[in-house]
């Protein structure tokens, strides 16, 4: 849990939203900078995965040519 709270912490240009158990993560807005700069975002939670949490699901925009990930959800392990 130790790294999702400090991206609660620390934001960024990124959202997160977390309740009982579950994350989400998105972009700060649907600008194309804003988007590629949140791959970099995925990369490190996917680092850190285990660190008391693991990812559910991602979701690949439909709005963009690439694969490029508009959300994120994780599961909060307590």
């Amino acid at each position: 849990m130790a790294f999702i709270d400090d991206l609660l912490e620390s934001g960024g240009n990124f959202m997160i939203k977390r309740s009982e158990g579950i994350a989400s993560l998105r972009p700060s807005s649907e600008r194309d900078a804003d988007l590629e700069s949140f791959q970099a975002l995925l990369d490190r939670v996917r680092e850190h995965e285990g660190d008391g949490f693991s990812v559910l699901k991602d979701h690949v925009s439909s709005d963009r040519p690439s694969n490029l990930v508009d959300l994120l959800i994780v599961t909060i392990k307590d």
